[in-house]
């Protein structure tokens, strides 16, 4: 399918301005946690993709991309109603693209470099990404494909973003992987650190249960460095050791007072706050705040608490 679009075209489409993605009223979104935007029509994912220039290549957003999906292609599928094609193009390159469309800093990478912000808003990349995962899922189904048998074993420690990222092209590629956490439950960052206004769990229990229909295998609540070592997994057999540990301790204040009753770590309060009993790591009693609550902090972690 062509992409060649005529300088003219290209003008006029920078002339337009894409359609507004809807947030639900603020006075629902005060009285829960799901997401705060409307879902995307196909109608409007068509015209917010239409309002692509279809930059030549190599397109600013495509370089901006730390992945690089190729994305002036996925837009024009979009923009032409196929979007099971479109999200296609973004499983090249992403094993996660329903998670990568909620969450990655859009705004700061393909987004971004869009060059439609030199005129007004960009192409809405990250909305249109979780748009068409979301549809091929729901009208396609979605699954992670596995290699021949390769005889190899791989242990995966971690069970968050990289890890399972790991686990998925591991198993595209034929060899057999072990997942292991500390945790309750797989997901890391994703299911303990992110909330549902953002990205919802039942998201990333999808993609946890793709990798199991695929083979994977989890064990939860096996802490690596603790219940065993990697000398361990070695002598068990696996021919290879992943590491994907993750970042679990929060940069702190070197202040009087840090430790006392009261002063919450922004890591235990998201894990705590919303994630079910079950999925704790530990049976600690849920934390319990005033009425009056101070954030110290004014970046992404600190507006999710």
């Amino acid at each position: 399918m062509s992409r060649a679009i005529a300088p003219e075209d290209r003008k006029a489409r920078l002339k337009s301005a894409p359609p507004h993605i809807d947030l639900r009223p603020a006075e629902e979104r005060v009285k829960d946690f799901a997401p705060s935007l409307v879902e995307l029509t196909p109608e409007q994912a068509r015209a917010i993709a239409a309002c692509c220039i279809q930059c030549p290549e190599p397109a600013p957003c495509q370089r901006a991309c730390p992945v690089e999906n190729n994305i002036p292609e996925a837009m024009w599928f979009i923009e032409q109603g196929d979007f099971l094609s479109a999200a296609a193009i973004y499983r090249q390159t992403s094993s996660f693209p329903e998670i990568c469309g909620r969450v990655c800093p859009h705004d700061d990478l393909c987004q971004g470099a869009c060059v439609r912000n030199k005129r007004g808003d960009p192409v809405y990349t990250g909305n249109l990404e979780a748009f068409v995962a979301d549809y091929a899922r729901a009208n396609d189904g979605v699954g992670v494909p596995t290699g021949p048998g390769t005889g190899k074993r791989v242990a995966v420690v971690g069970a968050g973003p990289s890890g399972l990222a790991c686990a998925a092209r591991l198993r595209q590629a034929g060899h057999q992987v072990t997942v292991f956490d500390k945790n309750p439950s797989p997901g890391g960052l994703l299911l303990y650190g992110i909330p549902d206004f953002k990205l919802p769990k039942d998201v990333v229990q999808t993609v946890i249960d793709d990798l199991a229909a695929a083979g994977v295998v989890f064990e939860r609540g096996r802490a690596v460095g603790h219940d065993l070592s990697v000398d361990d997994l070695l002598a068990e057999g696996y021919d290879s050791v992943y590491l994907a540990v993750g970042a679990w301790k929060d940069a702190t204040m070197d202040v009087p007072g840090i430790d006392l009753p009261g002063v919450i770590q922004a890591s235990t309060f998201l894990m705590q706050a919303k994630v079910p009993a079950e999925w704790l790591p530990q049976a600690d009693p849920p934390v319990e705040l005033g009425r009056r609550v101070a954030v110290v902090g004014g970046g992404d972690t600190a507006s999710d608490c």
